[in-house]
């Protein structure tokens, strides 16, 4: 039986161009953070007291993340070029790749080198439309890319799948072009080794029973954090009519906030290796993503129950909290940190891989990192 590695190189003799080849080439794994990555016990991090978790994350394996390192002399758009025969060739078998060298100064590069990889940039709601309902803060940049996240730079996201707010891409794409000054590393998790992990039982009732998602955006009046006229559409009826075009049931509240959910799967079938994987949101899309760790929920009440997003079952039932807590247990034992360089470009395919941002401190400046997302 071959190796990956074997695999990889027949993979490479039969599919890549003389220059994808000679201009992207293996480059050295990411080297260990310069000081243990705290996942149980950090500040701000979703259910982060959690005896389960492990103190610290591991460090990037040899090919996980895959890095290449890009050598060459090539304008932008050249490289989106070689860059898309590389992940047609070898993103399903690694599930992450990180590429560094690459010539871009900025979000204004970064749109023209995701035009150039050729991915379809909207889903077919519009992707600068859909991904801005889903609950965190980002800001549009240009017709491509958005922020990452604006939200606190101290809030750590945890791992997850970008989902049913964003349409399900199959790929993720970050670019950084300031890391912090500490922390901030990229929690890269391995959907593989999730799902082989997870309780057999955990996850049969999930097929069974599917997941229900849960939004809720208060009226801007009221906002505090984010609000529908900001996230979904600027009136009820143009709500109205994008989430019935999705197939969402939904209820406005008496203040004029705004409820919505829809049952979706727990396990699907890859669509380029046909393998199931375990693409979700559930513990990311579950109140504690927000309650006692988003510095803006951290001190409500323990009789509010105003959070963004919520996930159950799919008949309505809650998530036994146990569920809950092995399915992030095993997430984050399976997840590696990748420590950002200015220049850094990872991309991750949405279905095998999760993506995250560890939070970050000190006084210098702040955090750039940007998105893009890709549809088949």
């Amino acid at each position: 039986m071959l190796s990956r590695l074997s695999m990889v190189s027949s993979v490479q003799a039969r599919g890549l161009s003389a220059l994808a080849a000679a201009v992207l080439r293996p480059g050295t794994p990411v080297a260990p953070p310069v000081k243990p990555v705290q996942i149980r016990g950090r500040p701000f991090l979703p259910d982060g007291a959690n005896p389960r978790f492990p103190e610290f994350m591991a460090s990037a394996r040899e090919e996980f993340p895959k890095v290449f390192s890009a050598q060459g002399d090539l304008s932008i758009p050249e490289w989106g070029g070689v860059t898309r025969e590389l992940m047609d060739e070898y993103l399903h078998q690694y599930g992450v790749i990180l590429l560094r060298g690459l010539p871009l100064q900025g979000s204004a590069d970064f749109g023209l080198f995701m035009k150039a990889v050729g991915w379809r940039l909207k889903d077919k709601t519009a992707y600068l439309r859909a991904i801005q309902a889903r609950s965190m803060t980002s800001t549009v940049v240009n017709d491509a890319v958005r922020t990452a996240s604006d939200d606190h730079r101290n809030y750590t996201i945890e791992p997850h799948n970008e989902f049913h707010t964003v349409g399900c891409p199959r790929y993720i794409t970050l670019y950084c072009e300031t890391p912090a000054e500490e922390g901030g590393e990229w929690p890269t998790g391995d959907s593989r080794a999730i799902l082989a992990q997870l309780d057999p039982e955990v996850v049969a009732k999930f097929e069974r029973l599917g997941a229900r998602y849960t939004v809720f955006y208060e009226h801007k009046d009221n906002a505090f954090y984010n609000c529908w006229q900001g996230n979904v559409a600027p009136t009820k009826e143009a709500c109205e009519k994008y989430l019935k075009a999705l197939n969402y049931e939904f209820k406005w509240h008496e203040d004029g906030a705004l409820s919505y959910w829809q049952n979706f799967p727990a396990i699907r079938v890859h669509p380029k290796t046909g393998e199931r994987v375990w693409f979700n949101q559930i513990h990311a899309h579950h109140e504690t993503f927000y309650k006692g760790a988003h510095p803006l929920f951290v001190d409500k009440p323990a009789e509010f129950d105003r959070y963004p997003v919520h996930t159950t079952y799919g008949d309505g039932t809650p998530m036994e909290r146990e569920v809950l807590d092995h399915i992030r247990e095993v997430i984050w034992k399976n997840c590696v940190a990748v420590p950002t360089q200015a220049g850094d470009v990872i991309v991750y395919d949405n279905w095998l891989a999760k993506h995250g941002r560890m939070g970050s401190f000190g006084d210098g400046p702040a955090r750039k990192v940007y998105v893009s997302v890709g549809f088949d």
